[in-house]
């Protein structure tokens, strides 16, 4: 009966600081995700990928412009001046040559009825750059949130592997003043030495993985991760 009392109580217990831990992850990710808009925001502004799909956008634009514009392309304008009085060729006298100005419009057929197809694909190519860039806008907003989330993990890592050393540190002293006292077998403190060295190694290793999960994340920010507040 007691038995089943301390079970309900553990398990009582257990929920509450569950529900802390998830209320407290929640609002951990809250703030998150504040900082995270602000990464992105950060990228779109300085990846030079992000200004060449805008560079795209705007030529695409230009090209508008410019294949309606050149309806005029299908119209010729030409002219002659010949200074003086008319002359009749005696040979063929059907044949006169005009002195003064003449002037003479011609069309292109071709070109004019291929423009409206001009425009519609100039428009067609500005639709598929903006396309480009919202869907770029997406993948380097995901990319952005892995890199930043490994970025963390990196960091947590590294905090538990401080931790860990200075917990084995200060058993390997306290170790170390029984053994000088006789109180421990040497096999004990070299056991505990010998942990100690890994977990230096290990946390050598973490702050190596933290700096290279942040010149990942920096190198989509084009700045310092200092500098994104």
């Amino acid at each position: 009966m007691h038995f089943k009392i301390k079970k309900g109580l553990i398990f009582f217990f257990l929920m509450i600081g569950l529900q802390g831990i998830a209320q407290e992850s929640t609002i951990q990710n809250l703030a998150d995700d504040a900082y995270i808009s602000k990464l992105v925001d950060t990228a779109m502004k300085n990846y030079p990928r992000m200004r060449s799909y805008q560079n795209r956008i705007n030529i695409a634009g230009s090209n508008i412009t410019k294949a309606k514009v050149s309806w005029l392309d299908a119209v010729t304008v030409s002219y002659i001046y010949q200074p003086g009085t008319t002359t009749i060729d005696p040979v063929n006298p059907s044949t006169s040559y005009f002195k003064g100005l003449q002037a003479g419009v011609f069309l292109n057929i071709g070109t004019l009825l291929a423009k409206p197809y001009q425009v519609r694909q100039a428009k067609q190519e500005l639709l598929i750059a903006r396309n480009d860039l919202d869907e770029y806008r997406i993948t380097i907003t995901t990319e952005i949130k892995k890199r930043y989330y490994l970025y963390i993990q990196r960091v947590a890592e590294l905090k538990l592997q401080i931790s860990t050393m200075h917990d084995t540190e200060s058993a390997l002293k306290d170790l170390k003043h029984k053994f000088e006292k006789g109180e421990e077998t040497f096999d004990s403190y070299n056991k505990v030495q010998i942990q100690y060295s890994e977990h230096q190694q290990t946390k050598v290793q973490a702050e190596a993985n933290v700096f290279i999960a942040k010149a990942d994340l920096e190198e989509l920010l084009g700045t310092k991760l200092e500098n994104v507040k």
